[in-house]
């Protein structure tokens, strides 16, 4: 699997993480959310390839945020 799919499956915030493994858990250690400035193409693109809608994927990326007509 790719750090992306990995990423977008487990709900995590970057591709660049490690894990270890202990036993029956898997721990995953996740460094940095992106560059921090916006929407992420790649993981916009999977999102909508789950069926997100544009709301849901703007909303995930910009929290907080409220898309209204203007």
């Amino acid at each position: 699997m790719a750090g992306v799919e990995i990423r977008t499956i487990l709900g995590l915030r970057s591709t660049n993480f490690n894990f270890t493994i202990d036993g029956d858990n898997i721990k995953f250690s996740v460094i940095g959310y992106g560059h921090g400035v916006g929407m992420s193409q790649t993981g916009a693109d999977a999102l909508a390839k789950q069926g997100k809608n544009y709301e849901e994927i703007i909303k995930h990326f910009y929290v907080g945020v409220e898309i209204t007509d203007i």
